[in-house]
């Protein structure tokens, strides 16, 4: 029976849906549950399934970055509820939310999500974000000391308003840090490089090249960013 590897993605007003949504249905081909598998004979055997559980502050829908003309998203948990519990996840995963206020440089994003992420960080077997979330995890002490990249339209804004202790990769596609626990992608669809890129280190290149080409997502590798020039950032 594979081991089944509990997934928190934390979220609130303001989110990016594509942040998320593709990296977690990328991430659920690990776990068919009982219907037959249209990958059956690669697929056999994988060692990782996975649930996963949408967090936010409330239990009310959550409003994407763009407002109500995209769909919005139901939470499964609260943060309160899952730190009241004693819940433990083992893998985080952390999209762009709404950031910081450009004329105040303060932090839009709930404190209940970065208290959350901060405890939850030191037992989880992996820590993620995509695009902006790297903001989130910076807020919550995660990068200090570590490699990290970002949305590269957001970057100088994001490097200006967190710790200095944390070595910013301007040129990446994805970052892995902390002997592989900590995992930050570029913008919005480098998430969904990221999540291939973590399916293979989980289930290997055979199941991950799978998986690529029923989504027809082209390969990628980590030094593979064309935004950072487009940016101005190299």
């Amino acid at each position: 029976m594979p081991e089944i590897l509990s997934v928190a993605v934390c979220i609130s007003h303001g989110v990016t849906l594509s942040d998320f949504v593709t990296p977690m249905e990328i991430l659920s081909e690990l776990d068919p549950g009982d219907e037959a598998s249209w990958s059956s004979a690669v697929m056999a055997d994988i060692p990782y399934g996975v649930k996963i559980d949408y967090l936010a502050p409330t239990m009310d829908p959550v409003v994407a970055l763009k407002g109500r003309n995209p769909p919005t998203v139901n939470p499964t948990l609260t943060y309160a509820a899952a730190m009241a519990d004693g819940k433990q996840f083992d893998i985080l995963w952390v999209p762009a939310g709404p950031g910081l206020d450009l004329e105040t440089g303060k932090s839009l994003i709930p404190e209940d999500e970065i208290t959350f992420i901060a405890q939850q960080t030191p037992k989880a077997k992996y820590v993620m974000s995509v695009c902006g979330g790297a903001y989130q995890l910076a807020l919550a002490g995660v990068l200090n000391g570590k490699r990290a990249t970002t949305n590269k339209l957001g970057y100088r804004i994001i490097v200006a308003a967190t710790s200095k202790e944390i070595e910013w990769v301007p040129e990446a596609r994805w970052v892995v840090a902390e002997g592989g626990k900590v995992w930050t992608s570029s913008g919005v669809a480098a998430g969904s490089d990221m999540a291939l890129a973590f399916v293979e280190h989980l289930a290997g290149a055979k199941v991950a090249r799978h998986i690529r080409g029923g989504f027809e997502i082209p390969e990628r590798a980590e030094k593979d960013d064309p935004f950072a020039a487009f940016h101005g950032l190299v």
